[in-house]
C-alpha cells in the first residue's frame, strides 16, 4: 500500500516510531507538523549511540543491521543536488543502495518495501532503484543528518537519475529496506 507523502508530513510520531530501537524514552520528543523552514517536521531528539542499529535491511528470515559506525566502514562518496524539499543546494555522503540490495541477497525482480520511523512505505521493485540509481545518505554537508531533517538515513536520488522528480521514493527517515511477502 502506497501513503501519500503529504499525509504522512503532517504527522510523523518519533517515540512510537523509534521505541524498536531501544531509544530512551526520556531522550525523545513528539515530531510535529511540516513547516515552511522544515519540511520534515518534528523537534530535535538526540542520535543514537554510533554503535546502535540505525538501519537495517531484510529477505526473508535473514536480517543484516547497520550502525553510523557500521555505514562509516562502507565506501562512500558525495553527491551534490539541488534537494527538492527543502529547495537547496546540499552535499550529501551515500552509498549505491544496490550494495545494501547485493549484501541481503536482493535481487532486481524482487519488490521491496522502504519503511520510514514514521511508518510511510514506498514499494516497488528492486531492480528499479537500481534504474534510478538510488543511493543511501547517511550524512549532509559532512554531519549526521538529524532526525528532525529527515536523518539518521535518507534514501536521495542524483540529479540526472530518472527518480529525481519522483518525490514519492525519496524515503527519508528510513528504518527498514524489506522484501515485500507476496500472498
Amino acid at each position: 500500500m502506497k501513503i501519500k507523502r503529504k499525509s504522512i508530513m503532517m504527522v510523523f510520531v518519533v517515540l512510537f516510531a523509534i521505541a524498536p530501537f531501544t531509544l530512551n524514552p526520556s531522550n525523545a520528543s513528539i515530531f510535529m507538523a511540516a513547516s515552511p523552514s522544515n519540511p520534515y517536521g518534528g523537534a530535535a531528539i538526540d542520535p543514537l549511540p554510533a554503535s546502535a542499529t540505525i538501519f537495517s535491511v531484510t529477505n526473508g528470515k535473514k536480517t543484516v543491521n547497520y550502525s553510523k559506525n557500521s555505514l562509516l566502514a562502507i565506501k562512500s562518496t558525495i553527491i551534490t543536488i539541488q534537494e527538492p524539499f527543502v529547495k537547496k543546494k546540499q552535499s550529501f555522503t551515500v552509498i549505491p543502495l544496490d550494495y545494501f540490495l547485493a549484501r541481503s541477497a536482493i535481487t532486481s525482480s524482487m519488490t521491496i518495501d522502504t519503511i520510514a520511523l514514521n511508518d510511510y512505505i514506498y514499494t516497488n521493485k528492486a531492480g528499479n532503484f537500481s534504474q534510478a540509481k538510488a543511493y543511501l545518505a547517511f550524512k549532509r554537508f559532512g554531519k549526521d543528518i538529524p532526525y528532525n531533517e529527515g536523518g539518521p538515513i535518507r534514501i536521495v536520488f542524483d540529479t540526472s537519475s530518472s527518480w529525481f522528480k519522483y518525490l514519492d521514493a525519496w524515503n527519508w527517515s528510513l528504518r527498514t529496506i524489506k522484501v515485500k511477502k507476496t500472498a
